[in-house]
């Protein structure tokens, strides 16, 4: 049996369940028409990185307790000619998701670069017009998602074999007001 030397691990940001489902099932009917692997739909947030240890076991769950859930606002479908960004639902950056990437990033001491935050639903090699007519054929994204959970995933060649090792649930929004530390 062969090793594969090419093992890395990524941090994704994950959906809470009704956006879990409703991403899922829009990236089936993209596949149906596109014929494109199964993969776990997810925000790639930092990566990648070689070695995965206590260090950063323990620093992603203490930081997920630090951070709240991200709302972000879709921007409709992109396409490029990038096996791994060849058709997704784009995500606008705001503050908040571009604050926790940084943080990640220093976390992680992964150089920054641009960013383009993204959730794909195909990939895979297709020509634009292809692209283009199951777009016309879609109904928009869902105008929110929530991002409620930070992941570690082991990236093996095979994009069949990636899996998710960790999650780590980031914290909820109170909508309780705080009068000398006690609800109100």
């Amino acid at each position: 049996m062969i090793q594969s030397s090419k093992k890395t691990y990524s941090i994704w940001g994950e959906f809470s369940d009704t956006d879990f489902t409703s991403l899922n099932q829009l990236q089936q009917r993209v596949n149906h028409w596109l014929n494109g692997p199964p993969f776990k739909v997810h925000l790639t947030l930092s990566g990648p990185f070689q070695v995965l240890d206590e260090k950063i076991l323990g620093g992603l769950e203490g930081f997920s307790m630090d951070n709240y859930v991200v709302e972000m606002r879709t921007n409709g479908y992109g396409t490029e000619d990038n096996i791994f960004q060849s058709f997704y639902v784009q995500i606008q950056i705001s503050p908040e998701l571009l604050y926790l990437k940084q943080r990640l990033d220093e976390f992680l001491e992964i150089p920054p670069k641009e960013y383009n935050p993204h959730i794909s639903l195909f990939y895979g090699n297709k020509e634009s017009l292809i692209k283009d007519e199951v777009i016309s054929k879609l109904d928009s994204p869902p105008g929110m998602i929530t991002l409620d959970k930070l992941s570690i995933v082991e990236i093996v060649d095979d994009i069949a074999s990636w899996k998710v090792l960790y999650s780590y649930p980031l914290i909820k929004k109170s909508n309780v007001r705080l009068t000398l530390g006690r609800p109100v």
